[in-house]
């Protein structure tokens, strides 16, 4: 009878687990989920970074197309609508556009509007999204005539934002093209 007794309590102090032993596990559960919180953000960012580069492309390259559609020989200025209804005027003239950085791409130090801004070469285009949500970019071209039938085309689109966070806004694109007759 004494040896069940023994048995029993040895039994009834090894069943289940010490608050302690609860609370270790229940912290390094917490120390997994926040560490995988920082890979959740990063890649929400990425997303986004993502689809503002596809959006900025797309729009760049519709710019482009637009440009080529007159020729190399005419000097047309055009519209386009944005999805917000605004028009915007396209210069299809060489001379007077916006000026190139040290990497040879379109330069977005001038503020739309200013002084060094040149009209009729810039916009800034509402791209709409679904449930309502709209982007602003700020699209910029350079338009080259290297001989009398041909044209150089240089647009670059970037997110019109304030912010030049890497991690969530992605750099400006740029399309160029060469147009003949």
């Amino acid at each position: 009878m004494n040896i069940l007794r023994h048995n029993r309590k040895f039994r009834n102090r090894q069943s289940g687990m010490s608050l302690l032993e609860i609370m270790v596990a229940l912290s390094v559960l917490m120390v997994g989920v926040l560490g995988s919180l920082v890979f959740m953000t990063m890649a929400i960012g990425s997303n986004f970074r993502n689809r503002q580069g596809s959006n900025a492309t797309a729009i760049s390259q519709m710019m482009v197309e637009k440009i080529m559609s007159v020729g190399a020989n005419v000097n047309p200025t055009l519209t386009i609508n944005d999805c917000a209804g605004n028009a915007h005027n396209i210069n299809t003239a060489a001379g007077g556009a916006n000026p190139f950085d040290a990497n040879g791409n379109i330069s977005f130090t001038p503020a739309p509007g200013s002084a060094g801004d040149p009209v009729g070469y810039n916009m800034l285009f509402t791209d709409c999204g679904t449930g309502g949500r709209q982007i602003v970019y700020d699209v910029r071209w350079n338009v080259q005539a290297p001989t009398l039938d041909t044209k150089l085309i240089t647009v670059s689109t970037r997110m019109n934002t304030l912010v030049n966070d890497q991690k969530m806004f992605s750099p400006a694109v740029t399309v160029r093209s060469l147009l003949g007759p």
